[in-house]
């Protein structure tokens, strides 16, 4: 019988060493069945991560728009119920589901499993067969890229969450230690910045820079309907993240808009 796991089980990924560097896609705020879904910019951005060699994906939540009765999503206006929703998405994401390193609920999702117990992202893991790579909350992710040497290899922490606030994104970001980048949604606002936390280093008794990249990722969701009705900032989803891990010459974090 498989146990849900914990969001304090760290998901480790060894990648091949002939990987020179991975590039990860994080998705988020996808809002399947939402009358403002972008399917065209959904489908133009999975091709693009399909031809490319190096790419990797993780999931940040609200991937359904999951309108229920109680909810402020105006469920007379979806363009499908919450179980076609969460149907089509498992297709969607059934031609890259070797690609997904992680994947967690959003707020969206959270309703039913507020309401119900079960929640929808769950099953769509569950579908891909990854519900071993499923988070409720949070998602702890360690991903090795490049050959590994006599002394080391490269290591990078990511942390995947659908996110809240701005003020609340930066006031959470320092407290995790050993985080290179930290990836979330939620305000349909993209952005990225490029922190730095001052470590001391007991082992080897230096102080040193680290540097932190906190990734928010834009919507799939076209402006309009209930953002618009409650006069919501309007954002652009015209540019996508990419996160480079280099796994060469030095750890290196690098950020896309493409």
């Amino acid at each position: 019988m498989f146990e849900m796991k914990s969001d304090y089980d760290m998901i480790v990924w060894k990648l091949p060493e002939d990987m020179p560097y991975v590039n990860i896609y994080p998705i988020g705020d996808t809002h399947f069945g939402s009358p403002e879904f972008n399917y065209k910019k959904w489908k133009s951005w999975k091709q693009q991560i399909l031809a490319d060699p190096f790419s990797r994906v993780v999931l940040l939540g609200d991937m359904i728009d999951n309108g229920l009765k109680n909810s402020k999503t105006d469920v007379y206006k979806a363009t499908m119920s919450p179980i076609e929703q969460k149907r089509m998405l498992a297709e969607e994401l059934m031609d890259i589901k070797h690609l997904i390193l992680a994947g967690v609920q959003g707020n969206h999702e959270h309703r039913s499993t507020r309401e119900t117990g079960d929640c929808p992202m769950y099953d769509v893991m569950a579908k891909l067969d990854l519900e071993h790579l499923y988070r409720e909350n949070m998602a702890f992710i360690k991903v090795n890229v490049g050959q590994r040497t006599a002394d080391r290899q490269f290591s990078y922490g990511l942390v995947a969450s659908h996110g809240g606030s701005k003020p609340k994104v930066k006031k959470f970001v320092p407290y995790v230690d050993g985080m290179d980048v930290f990836m979330s949604g939620h305000i349909h606002q993209a952005s990225s910045e490029f922190p730095a936390k001052i470590v001391m280093d007991m082992k080897n008794e230096v102080v040193r820079l680290t540097p932190v990249t906190p990734v928010v990722v834009p919507s799939f969701a076209d402006y309009g309907g209930y953002a618009m009705n409650r006069l919501y900032e309007p954002t652009s989803n015209h540019l996508m993240p990419i996160i480079t891990l280099d796994g060469t010459d030095r750890k290196e974090v690098n950020i896309h808009w493409v």
